[in-house]
């Protein structure tokens, strides 16, 4: 998940395995959440703290549905 233009305020985060790539968006803030390589998730927040809370809520779900047996 590397892209050529980041963006000036967006700021990356590694978390268990998972890139989170926060960012301003007028009032909100965006949280894109993908392992490298894959396709991001988005979050949508009111704010910054709100936005990680949920990208580690987010990412915690994901891991404990891997571990799940079928």
């Amino acid at each position: 998940m590397t892209d050529p233009h980041p963006l000036p305020d967006t700021e990356l985060i590694k978390h268990k395995g998972y890139q989170i790539r926060l960012s301003p968006s007028g009032p909100e803030w965006l949280a894109f959440v993908a392992r490298p390589k894959q396709r991001p998730s988005l979050i949508l927040a009111a704010d910054r703290e709100a936005a990680l809370a949920k990208a580690y809520e987010w990412i915690d779900l994901q891991l404990a549905s891997d571990k799940k047996p079928e």
